[in-house]
């Protein structure tokens, strides 16, 4: 009974020791958990059999309860109380980080204090009291948030469970209604301006039928925007001066009632300011931006949201459905003519996609319009590419032939080959090429709107097209060890030994091109041919963020992976990107289908089993706070500070070999650097180690050491490591020949496809040599020979599985096995 308490105090005093002194949260998870808690307790109130019914008057209910309070109000002073509590606000030269900031509630608040003071007509209650306007926004938010998620659960309840693409309509509904901006304003804006005033007949048209070109556009809106800023800096500094001055004269006892009036008002004013203090004029956007009248007006009268009858319900169901007024439309014009933009992140939807509205009834004008379009994702993407990828070989808009009968593809003869496909780009990279296919349409508003006909057809043309046509490019290397080019002639791709596809989205549509599972559920993708489907801006940021190719292709072999996006839900792919820095991004394969694909491993563990059969999906919430700091301190010059580092993958012991392996331009250093990289924190300690161990104990034949890596269930993912050492005096050629035969012999009897060793010189501990090997035919006489000299694979030992006890950060492997030759 003693024992017994003994070990259950240790056991409690290790828990004690276990639990941190201060639990820190997740701010963005506990939004999360709070959403889900207000979702579950309105689940629990509907109790009857028709949920769907049930949500739909609770959904009226709450809108006409809103309603009634905020009919009172002015709107337009009431918009600006609503910016001041749910925008993110910081001091200049600072950038606000908040999981709490909500520009749902300011869109949303406002289009029900529009309609339901247009709806009122003349009548007027009495004006707000002191502070009234700030009491009421405060408690707002937890109404408008009961609407949002009645909504959703209104749309969860009529989804049919046999629609294969509801939960992607779902997904895409649910970024219209809670997120506005996937990439950062300022890349969608330049993006915007090189797309509408990059083709000078575009530009000109859009000056002769509306009056201004995408610039004024832009400076229009954006003027308005800090104008309302500066409105608010003056009040600021106005309350500011106006609560001293009072304090001042009560502190020297002459206290001034006009001085405390004056603070008092300059609080209100501050907090809930007259219209004209919380609105802009034409006159001031024109002195603001040295732009004509007429020019402005133009650009007013399009951009100008109008709600035309409708009443707030109307309203409230365009806008939870996913169709916003306010996204083509976002300026508010009142009756006096003055105007309100609720926030700045509708800018760069309203321009792109109102000015495309209307190059869309001008055929020709549209035609250039849209080719300039294509050629400028194409041209963007390369260049992307390109920082990732030196010393890679591009081709774009790559024409080729495929078999056109079922009796060409029988003959399998790549120069009788007579129907001709492009492809946007082909990438080679010594044994790995990657296929680029850009897709410059755009979701309609049909499809942001949930309409699933719409959808699936907005999105054949995203991703599906892309995935096709990539796909069939890399079949035809696959089957035919290169492509028969329409200038080139016969490329030879026969070394290739990984390929991979990216569809690259000019539209930002995250939510759906990050839920690959959900794709491929309906039908959208085939499990067999999964590109990374990734918007333009995102890639240019990735690639930006890289420190090493040799990453880059370690990030497209993990999301490629088609379990990553079940077991990683996200929202936005630098989620997903950022927690690849942090962690991997690492799908634990199943071991029985590891084992089938390389035979030679032993059966798989019992816990090994345990685990994969245990393991749960993790949702990631926002890992962007680090990332919004860096990309925000950059200067004038494009330098950027070093108070906000910039987000970078987890130190690796491998980077400085990953890093030779580069300069010295080995063949294969590519994949390679990925494959060391791939590896698990403690697995790379022990790699960087292998080379000096062994040359701590020299001897006069050399040592070696050889490690096969099974990283995943597709066998042409295999690969055999080799760490070797040159005795001092030994013919170099006589152990280069050696070792490669070695290599060869060894990849062949485990049936891996690439190899590499690593020769060191004993004498001086340098490393001499890098060689790889991605040779998968017959071996000749002499090297099948030498396969019976070779120890068995049965005498592999295997060690504990890499993930069994994981450290913190780093990036995963998959099981190793190892032993000495």
């Amino acid at each position: 009974m003693g024992s017994r308490t003994k070990r259950r105090e240790a056991r409690n005093k290790r828990h004690r020791r276990s639990v941190p002194e201060t639990l820190v949260l997740d701010p963005h998870a506990q939004v999360i958990a709070d959403s889900l808690t207000t979702m579950t307790t309105l689940m629990a109130s509907f109790t009857g059999d028709d949920p769907a019914s049930e949500a739909d008057t609770a959904f009226a209910t709450a809108i006409e309860e809103f309603v009634v309070e905020v009919r009172r109000f002015d709107a337009m002073r009431l918009i600006e109380v609503a910016r001041q509590r749910f925008l993110p606000m910081a001091r200049e030269g600072e950038i606000p980080v908040t999981a709490e900031a909500g520009a749902v509630y300011v869109e949303l608040l406002a289009l029900i204090a529009l309609t339901a003071r247009q709806e009122a007509g003349t009548t007027v209650g009495p004006e707000a009291g002191f502070q009234e306007m700030s009491h009421f926004v405060s408690g707002a938010k937890e109404e408008l948030s009961k609407v949002l998620y009645l909504a959703q659960l209104r749309s969860f309840a009529r989804a049919d469970p046999n629609d294969k693409l509801a939960m992607v309509s779902l997904f895409i509904r649910g970024a219209e209604v809670w997120m506005r901006n996937p990439s950062y304003p300022e890349m969608v804006e330049e993006t915007n301006l090189a797309l509408l005033d990059g083709v000078e007949s575009v530009r000109a048209a859009l000056q002769a039928q509306l009056g201004f070109d995408a610039a004024d556009a832009i400076a229009v809106l954006n003027a308005c925007h800090d104008l309302q800023q500066d409105r608010l800096n003056d009040r600021i500094e106005a309350m500011g001066n106006a609560v001293l001055d009072a304090m001042a004269a009560e502190e020297e006892g002459r206290a001034d009632r006009q001085l405390t009036e004056q603070a008092m008002l300059s609080v209100t004013s501050m907090f809930e300011p007259p219209a004209e203090q919380a609105t802009v004029t034409i006159d001031d956007i024109v002195a603001h931006t040295s732009l004509p009248e007429e020019r402005v007006r133009a650009v007013v009268e399009r951009f100008r949201l109008d709600l035309g009858t409708d009443s707030p319900i109307d309203v409230v169901e365009a806008f939870t459905s996913g169709r916003n007024p306010l996204r083509t439309r976002p300026l508010i014009v009142g009756t006096d003519g003055r105007l309100m933009l609720p926030h700045p992140a509708l800018n760069v939807f309203a321009v792109r996609e109102n000015l495309e509205e209307h190059l869309k009834k001008t055929a020709p004008v549209w035609s250039q319009y849209a080719k300039h379009r294509g050629d400028l994702l194409e041209s963007r993407t390369h260049a992307a590419l390109e920082r990732v990828l030196p010393g890679a070989r591009f081709r774009d808009g790559l024409e080729y032939y495929l078999p056109a009968s079922d009796d060409e593809a029988e003959a399998a003869d790549p120069s009788k080959y007579t129907k001709r496909a492009e492809g946007d780009h082909l990438i080679v990279l010594d044994d790995v090429a990657i296929i680029v296919e850009d897709k410059a349409v755009a979701l309609s508003a049909l499809s942001r709107g949930g309409k699933a006909a719409r959808i699936r057809t907005d999105l054949t043309g995203i991703i599906t097209k892309a995935a096709d046509q990539a796909g069939r490019m890399r079949d035809a290397i696959e089957r035919d060890g290169g492509l028969r080019t329409k200038n080139e002639g016969w490329i030879d791709l026969s070394q290739i030994r990984e390929i991979h596809t990216i569809a690259v989205s000019l539209d930002d549509i995250s939510t759906v091109l990050t839920a690959t599972a959900e794709l491929v559920r309906a039908s959208l993708l085939a499990e067999g041919n999964i590109p990374w489907t990734v918007s333009l801006h995102d890639l240019e940021l990735i690639t930006e963020l890289v420190a090493r190719p040799a990453e880059f292709l370690l990030y497209l072999r993990r999301r490629r992976n088609p379990d990553v996006t079940v077991m990683f839900h996200a929202p936005d792919e630098m989620d997903l990107f950022l927690y690849f820095f942090e962690a991997g991004l690492w799908v634990e394969p199943d071991p029985m289908q590891v084992r089938a694909a390389f035979p030679f491993l032993p059966e798989p563990a019992t816990a090994e089993l345990r685990r994969y059969r245990t393991r749960k999906p993790a949702f990631l919430t926002s890992r962007t706070d680090a990332l919004d700091q860096w990309f925000h301190t950059q200067g004038r010059d494009g330098a950027r500070s070093a108070l906000a580092p910039k987000p970078a993958m987890v130190p690796s012991p491998l980077a400085p070999l990953v890093d030779e392996l580069q300069s010295r331009n080995v063949t294969g250093w590519l994949s390679i650097g990925a494959t060391l990289l791939s590896g698990a924190t403690d697995v790379q300690h022990k790699f960087a180690r292998y080379g000096d161990e062994l040359l701590d104990s020299p001897s006069p034949k050399g040592r070696s050491l050889t490690v096969p890596l099974t990283a995943s269930v597709d066998p042409a993912e295999g690969w055999l490591f080799v760490w070797a050492t040159r005795p001092a005096g030994a013919d170099p050629n006589e152990t280069d020949g050696r070792l490669r035969n070695y290599l060869r012999a060894k990849m062949h009897q485990l049936d891996l496809p690439r190899g590499v060793v690593f020769l060191y010189d004993q004498p001086t501990r340098k490393l001499l040599d890098i060689c790889y090997n991605g040779h998968t035919g017959p071996l000749d006489a002499a090297l099948t020979a030498s396969l019976s000299t070779l120890r068995p694979p049965s005498e592999l030992h295997r060690s504990i599985h890499p993930n069994a006890k994981r450290p913190q950060g780093g990036t995963r492997n998959t099981a190793r096995h190892k032993r000495k030759r």
